[in-house]
């Protein structure tokens, strides 16, 4: 497989922005029998339009979603208020892609039924095709967590290794987009096949380390709620915090996690839950995806020093993945990273940080971009070809090609 970026900062006049991608890609990118191309976007751009347009000049699916806090990240480091446009092609890899119907209704059938259509694409090219993992991009759609959405995936594909992100927008919570060569939408779910000799790699690596003030157990919870801490109301918890009184509306600024670690499904690596809002007569907690009983919640003394050292420890933890996969004889061109808005949010005037990081640590050969999102996808483990398929928040999640 081989692989180039292309990167664009003209947001408002699409024509213009699609002839920059493709003036860059250029002489880059020498297409072989399968092509395909991610585009990582802005909430306020014609996603639907540039994704088109690229779509229809290329030949091949462009597929993507909107990023937070206007950044996006590549092998040339930290973008603001740009578009980059990742290609893959190669003559021993299949590429499928499918975008769902609105997921406000019958989310669950929508999701099985998108990947029924991307993997009849599949093997409509090779019938004997199967995937070797799913690039996943997804919304938020408020009667249907994300924990759903990706157990609905998982168990549509038997347990295919799940990369990807929930779309963000400038924590409006409402301009976020999903999107396929001209379809576009903010309660889609739009997902990428990926058959062929590839052999993924993930790395995972979130705040967890960072120093806890008054950490203590969730003891009653349901699914995204947590009703009691320590055997008494959720909010009493919030209470000992002078910083939260009656203006406080929303809790995702402030540095409270949830941190999982014995849930049935997962396999003792860590997972990070970010706190939403609460409600004051019920006493609840609400968090941004499930949270299971017994899970440890704290507020993180956590800056952008932790944020960077995180960081760090992901890129060199995939590098070293990275030697051992070729020392076992395979290559690698392409890498994704979706991470945390919250992290880009406490990373505050070195907010170029993780992708400096990338700049610094990882070989030129390797092609690199990124987004922050709302919600990371990315399995902690995968044995015998099953995966762990985990739902992040606060974490730099990576997925090598």
């Amino acid at each position: 497989m081989r692989s180039a970026t292309a990167v664009t900062y003209e947001l408002d006049d699409i024509s213009a922005a699609a002839g920059e991608l493709l003036e860059q890609l250029g002489a880059k990118f020498v297409p072989g029998k399968e092509s395909v191309g991610i585009l990582h976007a802005q909430p306020h751009m014609d996603v639907a339009g540039l994704s088109g347009a690229l779509s229809e000049k290329l030949g091949f699916p462009v597929i993507g979603g909107t990023t937070a806090g206007a950044a996006t990240l590549s092998n040339e480091g930290y973008h603001e208020l740009a578009a980059i446009l990742h290609v893959m092609t190669g003559d021993d890899c299949l590429f499928a892609a499918a975008i769902s119907e609105s997921m406000e209704r019958e989310p669950r059938a929508r999701i099985t039924a998108v990947y029924e259509e991307a993997l009849s694409s599949l093997r409509a090219k090779d019938p004997e095709a199967s995937p070797r993992m799913i690039f996943c991009v997804t919304s938020i759609v408020q009667s249907y967590s994300s924990d759903d959405s990706l157990s609905a995936l998982s168990d549509a594909s038997a347990g295919i290794p799940v990369f990807g992100y929930v779309a963000a927008d400038d924590f409006e919570f409402s301009q976020q987009q999903v999107f396929l060569s001209g379809v576009s939408g903010g309660d889609l779910l739009a997902l990428l096949l990926i058959a062929g000799d590839v052999h993924p790699i993930f790395e995972v690596k979130n705040l967890a380390c960072s120093q806890p003030i008054s950490k203590r157990k969730v003891t009653k919870a349901h699914d995204n709620v947590i009703c009691e801490i320590d055997g008494k109301p959720a909010y009493e918890y919030l209470k000992e915090f002078p910083f939260i009184d009656d203006e406080t509306k929303v809790l995702w600024n402030y540095q409270f996690f949830v941190e999982m670690e014995e849930d049935a499904e997962n396999d003792g690596v860590a997972v990070s839950r970010a706190l939403n809002t609460y409600d004051k007569e019920t006493g609840e907690i609400s968090c941004f995806a499930g949270v299971p009983q017994n899970s440890s919640i704290g507020l993180l003394f956590c800056d952008d020093s932790h944020v960077k050292a995180s960081a760090e420890r992901a890129t060199r933890g995939v590098l070293e993945k990275i030697k051992e996969g070729q020392k076992a004889g395979r290559s690698y061109s392409t890498m994704f990273v979706a991470s945390c808005s919250l992290r880009n949010m406490f990373l505050a005037d070195r907010k170029d940080a993780e992708g400096n990081l990338i700049r610094e640590i990882l070989p030129p050969s390797l092609t690199v971009s990124g987004i922050y999102a709302f919600g990371e996808i990315a399995p902690t483990s995968v044995k015998d070809g099953r995966a762990v398929n985990r739902f992040h928040n606060a974490t730099m999640t990576i997925c090598v090609l």
